[in-house]
């Protein structure tokens, strides 16, 4: 299970059906219930699906989870993920806890509709335990569908949520490893992953900022957002209805300074841009943008470490920023 050879999605869901020591839950919002088909359909699924569940209707999700969130959320996915191990674990732990890996898929997502006018996109998470009776572990993405059509994308979305099922059970070693298999199959056309969060002691050690970073040197997002207070939010979130000064640039200088007058020059930007704008429902944001391509044909791309300690050094005092692919990307 932990070697280098590539295990197709039918295997990995067939690895994991035959596992006697993962057992869990899969609710799915969107796009149907294509990651639990995988293991229904690969054979041996009593071995692994606890129970499957797609709360499509407004009012029975809002009974199930709560209400106050938009349904295609972070907000959303957190209380699936609550609910649902809650749940788990009140059912199955006294009878089989001490010999089982429990984990809880969800997700929710908006697919393309019949008409094709909306943005396709989705949250998706897992919680999961390394051992029997062990601390829990979140892995939570968030992803844009780029396929033409609604079966295509659903497609993806069953891929995808294999692998990250197998992934957080098998291929943790390391973060290379990890998103090696998370994306396996699934290419960036096909699915782009622009914002990944973690919490639990199997990621002690790993850095988000490095993550983030890492989602765009691996080619699995076009660009990533750094935001000044630490928090986890993908770039399309960011920028929805909102008018942008976007400053790019190199940063190589983070002294007190230099980050002042990189500021006050993003500041008095964005005070031009409201004047021209006049009075509008959202004020313009500055966002400063790093690259990940070199900054001259010669020169290689910086490396992860020294991308994100710059990022960190300058924006958390600063301001907020993009890490996009290359520098004439458009956010």
């Amino acid at each position: 299970m932990l070697s280098a050879e590539k295990i197709d999605t039918h295997h990995k869901a067939l690895i994991l059906n035959l596992d006697p020591s993962t057992f869990g839950s899969f609710a799915e919002i969107g796009a149907g219930q294509e990651v639990a088909r995988w293991f229904l359909i690969v054979g041996g699924a009593s071995g692994t699906v606890a129970k499957t569940v797609s709360a499509y209707d407004k009012e029975v999700s809002d009974d199930l989870y709560g209400s106050g969130s938009r349904y295609v959320s972070r907000q959303r996915l957190e209380a699936m993920l609550e609910s649902e191990w809650a749940q788990l674990l009140t059912q199955l732990e006294r009878a089989r806890g001490s010999q089982t890996r429990f984990f809880s898929f969800v997700d929710t997502v908006s697919a393309r509709n019949y008409a094709g006018t909306n943005d396709p996109h989705g949250w998706i998470g897992i919680r999961f335990q390394l051992q029997p009776g062990g601390p829990p572990n979140d892995i939570l993405l968030h992803i844009n569908m780029r396929d033409p059509s609604n079966v295509l994308q659903q497609e993806a979305i069953g891929i995808l949520g294999v692998n990250l099922i197998y992934a957080a059970f098998y291929q943790l070693v390391t973060k290379e490893s990890f998103f090696a298999g998370l994306a396996q199959d699934v290419r960036k056309e096909r699915i782009e992953i622009d914002s990944v969060d973690f919490r639990g002691p199997a990621f002690a050690g790993w850095d988000r900022p490095t993550l983030l970073a890492y989602l765009v040197h691996a080619g699995l997002a076009e660009a990533v957002f750094f935001s000044s207070t630490g928090t986890t939010v993908p770039p399309t979130e960011v920028l929805y209805k909102k008018a942008v000064v976007l400053a790019p640039g190199y940063f190589g200088h983070v002294d007190p300074a230099h980050r002042q007058i990189h500021a006050q020059m993003l500041a008095a930007a964005v005070q031009e841009l409201r004047k021209e704008l006049g009075e509008i429902s959202s004020a313009p944001i500055g966002i400063f943008s790093l690259s990940a391509a070199p900054v001259r044909p010669e020169a290689s791309a910086p490396e992860i470490p020294t991308c994100c300690s710059v990022s960190m050094r300058f924006w958390r005092k600063a301001a907020t920023c993009f890490y996009s692919a290359n520098a004439s990307s458009t956010l």
